[in-house]
């Protein structure tokens, strides 16, 4: 799957977002949610769906007679792995750069609260594991 995320597109993002939120779905209910937000015709969103699956972020299920697609990984995996992207391929590996734009972005004190507390948190199980290399 790793190799699969340089060549996920924002549509097929949005899509698999959408199959996440509502622990699975059907090609109907997608291109109903998407609707609200996108002009794409309900074949766009069956197209794009076929690709996902193709690509191993999609199983399926046929319930009802109708393909009902859940998503292989966690939201978690996925999204981690295209910020890792990110940072490597935009930032040459380095999140401290990621991390600074975000404190001099204008972010809200609430947001910078939130990630003190995961910095935090990572630092202390970083401890417990001890130092990586």
């Amino acid at each position: 799957m790793t190799e699969n995320l340089q060549t996920l597109g924002e549509l097929e993002l949005a899509v698999l977002k959408t199959v996440w939120q509502n622990d699975g779905c059907t090609v109907q209910r997608a291109a109903e949610i998407l609707s609200q937000s996108r002009k794409c015709a309900r074949t766009t969103i069956l197209t794009v769906i076929q690709r996902l699956h193709a690509k191993d972020f999609l199983t399926r299920k046929k319930e009802d007679g109708v393909y009902r697609y859940y998503a292989t990984e966690k939201p978690q995996k996925v999204l981690g792995g295209l910020i890792r992207q990110f940072v490597d391929k935009v930032l040459d590996g380095s999140p401290a750069a990621l991390v600074s734009y975000w404190a001099q972005s204008g972010v809200s004190a609430h947001e910078l609260a939130q990630m003190q507390q995961v910095l935090e948190q990572a630092k202390s199980e970083q401890g417990e594991q001890g130092e990586k290399p």
